[in-house]
């Protein structure tokens, strides 16, 4: 990865190199000779070499002189930085032949609809965006840019759009609220298990009160014990953190995304998330602890003193199961109900991405992608060159068509263009309202045999000719989908539209993204001789798995048969290029962490309700003594213990999954072919909720069950 910058950009960002230095302001001249300064990750993929200042490299053929080398950790103006910055007029010497013939001002003027440059500029101290904006209109108009200039913040990442602030903060929104969610599930268990050990106790606290002891002296007493089990259970959440710290970084590895871009998402120990966390963990163990603290200190003496030792103290009937701990379980289960319906969708997702397909089936299909920057050749030679390699492998064993494109469905780049008929254009001089006319589409070049290498079935007129590919003529090919939008009975064939180009033929729609939730408008347009990046399709004849591996061993060395200069970055399967990319690393993670959080949530909730169950079963032991001697069965008495805890998860369900499905509509976007208000993924949530209160009610109501009557009435 390059990025073309003028000599003050180091100076601008007030970094300087640690080998040699930046660039010159003699070094902005067109006639000057390319030079390049690289990045330190760079830097030791070479060697680390402390002498390689003045040594010459070839970017894209062309000679350039290493002039110094960036600190560690600089990535320039976002966190995913480039492998070289190159100089100004870099741009136009590694230029391909026919591109070097252009002139200097033809080659730098500013593009309205695709902006070749970007200009970066520091604000004054106290001055905003809307403030600096003000002067750029007479600029604008001085420089001749109709559509005017416009400031923006620098995205952070630089992979999620121009401005990905708002996707980062959601994504970070999205990981404390679930974080958030654990800690109030936690922090209720907590408080449920100190009321419960408080009222094993009681005798001992009564006793302590009954000599003296202060009610503040108690609560305090209480307090430090529940802070020191919150240090070693925060001593036990720093290990799981550097484990997880650890598989994350591996995952990364394993992913192979770029250099830059696993660095930026690469995990690491940092002094102030380590401070907040145990700031927020401190105040939620002080709430956790303080209710517990402050009911158990109120006890009356006299009445705990009188009570039997060992024996906790009792429940006064039904109404128990609507006190403070009942409450507590089942706002345990609500918020247990939001993480494992989170978990369910993004599982769906995942599940449902890993099988989506553009439109057509990825089996028997092989992809390749070549780099053809680096051969130094001009428009004719490269097209020479994609036409050899195309006949040398269409020409292989088991291979039933082979096709080019400048892009892919479910990639990570697209283009767009927006498309009407040349007669519906607005006849106007406004940039603006032309730009705006028309449907707006994704656009992709293609070669010949594309469409019968992806398996896309013509539906009218023809496919392109190797004679309108090789020319870059003035005709293309649309979906279905654009042909309704441009007319509702799709009879566009033969119209022409915009830069006066004529529909020869239809074909069926494609998905272009993952998470589309419909199939949007496309448009093919010849490949011709533009050739830089550009994906070689083959389709085989039998899609057996074995066959598909033989033929993807051979590809690679066709290619360097027929042109050892064309850089070959990938060879793969269609299937493992989707299953691969960083599109569904994305999902799987978001899978991941949801089902941990979930995973999280059902074992807190499950020992809440086990410990409040235990509890309330326990203090209701003579009642359920004098019951059985009365005449009823076990049987009888599991089921009334598991009845009346059936009510706190029934509530806490209802309250949860009115929650998760206002708050699920939130991460609409973020899954793929699943409807936040998806019936699998509810059922799921309701049974896992069930089943997770049965096994954790079952074990106090069996104790309950096996109370011996003779043994409590002899207490009694």
């Amino acid at each position: 990865e390059g990025f073309f910058v003028p000599a003050n950009y180091f100076a601008t960002l007030g970094v300087a190199p640690i080998l040699g230095r930046g660039f010159l302001s003699e070094e902005d001249q067109l006639d000057t000779a390319a030079v390049a300064v690289l990045a330190y990750s760079a830097w030791k993929r070479y060697g680390a070499d402390p002498n390689i200042i003045g040594t010459d490299i070839l970017v894209d053929s062309c000679p350039c002189r290493i002039v110094g080398v960036m600190p560690k950790g600089f990535t320039g103006l976002s966190l995913v930085g480039p492998d070289i910055w190159l100089s100004l007029p870099s741009r136009y010497q590694t230029r391909q032949a026919d591109d070097r013939t252009k002139q200097w001002p033809e080659r730098f003027t500013l593009d309205v609809k695709y902006p070749r440059m970007a200009l970066i500029g520091r604000l004054k101290p106290g001055l905003s965006v809307s403030a600096a904006e003000a002067p750029l209109a007479p600029l604008a108009a001085q420089l001749g840019i109709e559509r005017g200039l416009y400031l923006y913040r620098l995205p952070r990442l630089g992979i999620l759009g121009p401005d990905d602030r708002g996707r980062l903060a959601g994504i970070s929104t999205l990981l404390l609220g679930a974080s958030a969610f654990v800690l109030l599930i936690a922090s209720l268990n907590l408080a449920n298990m100190y009321v419960v050990q408080g009222a094993l106790r009681q005798r001992e606290l009564a006793v302590r009160m009954a000599m003296g002891c202060s009610r503040w002296r108690i609560m305090r007493q209480l307090l430090v014990e529940s802070m020191i089990l919150a240090m070693l259970g925060g001593i036990g959440g720093l290990v799981l953190a550097f484990w997880g710290m650890r598989i994350l970084n591996a995952s990364l590895t394993v992913l192979r995304l770029p250099v830059a871009m696993g660095l930026a998402l690469r995990a690491g120990f940092d002094a102030r998330v380590l401070g907040a966390t145990v700031a927020f963990s401190m105040i939620a163990t002080l709430l956790s602890g303080l209710w517990p603290a402050i009911r158990l200190s109120r006890r009356d003496i006299v009445g705990a003193l009188k009570e039997v030792r060992g024996q906790v103290f009792r429940a006064s009937g039904r109404g128990h199961w609507m006190g403070p701990a009942g409450l507590s379980v089942a706002g345990q289960v609500a918020l247990s109900v939001v993480l494992v319906m989170g978990a369910s969708l993004f599982t769906r997702s995942a599940s449902k991405a890993a099988r989506a397909t553009p439109g057509y089936s990825f089996d028997g299909k092989l992809l390749v992608s070549l780099d053809f920057d680096g051969t130094g050749y001009n428009e004719t030679q490269r097209q020479q060159s994609c036409q050899r390699l195309v006949e040398r492998i269409a020409a292989g064993p088991g291979v039933q068509a082979v096709g080019l494109s400048n892009l892919i469905p479910f990639g990570d780049f697209h283009g767009t263009e927006n498309v009407a008929f040349l007669e519906d254009e607005p006849k106007t001089d406004d940039i603006e309202t032309i730009m705006n006319s028309g449907v707006k589409s994704y656009a992709q070049a293609v070669g010949a045999d594309y469409f019968q290498a992806m398996g896309l079935p013509l539906l009218k007129g023809r496919y392109f000719t190797a004679q309108e590919c090789s020319t870059d003529a003035s005709v293309v090919i649309v979906d279905e989908t654009l042909a309704r939008r441009l007319r509702p009975d799709g009879d566009v064939l033969g119209r022409m539209i915009s830069r006066s180009r004529q529909i020869v033929g239809i074909v069926p729609g494609v998905r272009h993204g993952i998470f589309e939730g419909e199939m949007e408008p496309h448009i093919y347009r010849p490949l011709g001789g533009k050739i830089s990046f550009v994906f070689l399709h083959v389709r085989l004849a039998d899609p057996a798995r074995g066959i598909e591996a033989r033929v993807l061993q051979g590809i690679a060395k066709e290619i360097r048969a027929v042109d050892p200069r064309v850089s070959v970055l990938a060879v793969s399967t269609l299937g493992d290029h989707h299953r691969n990319g960083t599109t569904m690393w994305i999902v799987r993670m978001l899978a991941g962490l949801a089902i941990m959080f979930g995973a999280v949530a059902l074992l807190l909730a499950g020992l809440g309700i086990y410990g409040v169950k235990a509890y309330i079963a326990a203090s209701r032991t003579p009642e359920i003594g004098i019951r059985m001697a009365l005449g009823a069965t076990s049987g009888r008495v599991l089921a009334m213990v598991l009845r009346e805890g059936a009510a706190l998860t029934l509530t806490g369900l209802i309250l949860g999954m009115s929650a998760a499905l206002a708050l699920t509509r939130l991460v609409r976007s973020a899954l793929c072919d699943v409807d936040p208000i998806d019936p699998a993924s509810i059922a799921a949530t309701v049974v896992l909720l069930g089943v997770t209160s049965l096994l954790a009610g079952y074990i106090p109501a069996r104790r309950a069950a096996r109370v011996d009557p003779m043994e409590v009435l002899r207490y009694e």
